[in-house]
């Protein structure tokens, strides 16, 4: 695990982003824990999450030239993103967001801000992949829209979990999308951060967190490696 990654997971705590308990999903799971990306509202916030994405976008070959956004939770981190990059790794990369629907007057067409070219190449930031399909769509509307080269899409975490019908979400993503798929972190990453430490005066992953997200994990868990 990356230092930029221990720092995420800790992040993600200190913000009230990441919690431990019992709690509903989408999709009627029971989960032991939660990642909830609506805790970013904040100047402050949005500016230290965008650091960790340029950190984990920095380290993909060939390094983009333009970060892709997906409306509406892709705007501010596409924008974060591209800010970051520069201001923490001194490269300078275009941004662009989707518009729901395509403007017929003005400033036209589906996307808004730097519109990609051939000579580009586009990495799509978003918060989680739950079962792939909105980040699907997310990559076919780029597509119609561009002949930009699509070569990445970075998401915050990866619960490394299964999709209803049993499949790995990242998985179908990159098979689907023909892109590679990366993380900030990964369920893995929070457990080796937090798996009993002391976090403002308490221990917020101890063993039994610890062996109830096991349990979790052998029913509905993906094996695939960290990154």
């Amino acid at each position: 695990m990356k230092a930029y990654q221990q720092e995420f997971v800790e992040f993600l705590v200190e913000v009230g982003a990441l919690s431990f308990g019992s709690f509903t999903l989408k999709s009627g799971r029971q989960s032991p824990y939660f990642f909830n990306s609506a805790k970013f509202d904040t100047a402050a916030t949005l500016e230290r999450l965008g650091f960790f994405y340029a950190s984990r976008v920095a380290e993909l070959k060939p390094v983009p030239t333009v970060i892709y956004g997906p409306a509406y939770k892709g705007i501010p981190l596409a924008v974060a993103t591209s800010l970051a990059l520069r201001i923490h790794f001194g490269t300078d990369t275009a941004y662009c967001f989707d518009r729901k629907e395509a403007k017929g007057h003005g400033d036209k067409g589906l996307l808004v801000g730097h519109l990609p070219t051939e000579s580009d190449r586009v990495v799509i930031v978003d918060d989680v992949i739950t079962d792939g399909r909105t980040k699907v769509e997310a990559i076919e509307k780029l597509r119609e829209t561009s002949n930009a080269p699509l070569t990445g899409l970075v998401v915050a975490l990866d619960r490394q979990e299964t999709t209803a019908d049993g499949e790995d979400p990242i998985e179908r993503v990159e098979r689907t999308g023909d892109l590679q798929v990366s993380a900030i972190a990964t369920l893995d990453h929070v457990i080796a951060a937090l798996a009993g430490r002391e976090i403002g005066g308490r221990v917020l992953l101890d063993e039994e967190t610890r062996r109830r997200i096991e349990k979790y994990r052998n029913e509905y868990g993906v094996r695939r490696r960290s990154g």
